[in-house]
């Protein structure tokens, strides 16, 4: 039994080293997108992660004391951290970040139509040009600007992006929903493993206690 604990205690703390750099991806992902998703699910994101840095942070402590108490503790952790992403899972909407990043593209066309340059980043990101299409700026009476051509090089017609940015941007996030299914699925699937792993020496430590206390 001994080297079988050691062999769970070891996988445990790897497990756990993993779930902080996850942790850390995941307080990224959020912070660098903040722009670009519902602030709602930014902060979401973040919060998300710094549980995840904690969590596992706690769990390597409880695993290198070998303590029951922590261990168990550890334990109540993960599996509130399993409830919060299935409720997340369940009241998400779908393809919520495509749909946020449309509104995106809707609302700096209608500055662009007030101001000239507030469509720049949008059509220098995902290399496209109007709302629709280039004739979008013909329609009011402008030329296509040069966030509109390859390197910023409209001298060669052929640069000039013809696909419009509201066809651009929802086929770059067609497979969100795919992608998402597949992190949150991940993310329980490695929580539950954790969770397992977990629980057997929570269970041992505690039996080993009371056999000392005898």
């Amino acid at each position: 039994m001994g080297c079988a604990t050691g062999a769970l205690k070891v996988t445990l703390c790897i497990l756990n080293i993993l779930s902080t750099i996850l942790g850390i991806y995941v307080i990224l992902f959020g912070a660098l997108g903040w722009g670009a998703m519902p602030q709602i699910y930014a902060i979401g994101i973040i919060a998300l992660g710094l549980v995840l840095v904690l969590i596992s942070f706690f769990g390597c402590f409880g695993t290198l004391r070998e303590s029951p108490r922590i261990l168990w503790t550890y334990i109540v952790f993960l599996l509130i951290l399993l409830i919060l992403v299935v409720v997340f899972m369940l009241i998400s909407k779908p393809d919520v970040f495509k749909k946020y990043a449309l509104e995106g593209v809707e609302y700096h066309w209608k500055k662009e139509l007030k101001k000239s340059g507030a469509m720049d980043t949008i059509q220098t990101t995902y290399s496209c040009c109007g709302r629709n299409s280039p004739e979008d700026y013909i329609t009011i009476q402008r030329l296509p600007p040069a966030s509109c051509c390859v390197d910023h090089n409209c001298i060669n017609p052929l640069n000039l992006y013809i696909t419009g940015c509201l066809a651009k941007v929802e086929n770059s996030f067609s497979d969100e929903e795919i992608i998402m299914k597949y992190n949150e699925w991940g993310l329980i699937g490695f929580d539950i493993i954790i969770l397992v792993i977990a629980t057997v020496l929570a269970i041992h430590y505690t039996n080993r206690r009371r056999r000392y206390s005898y």
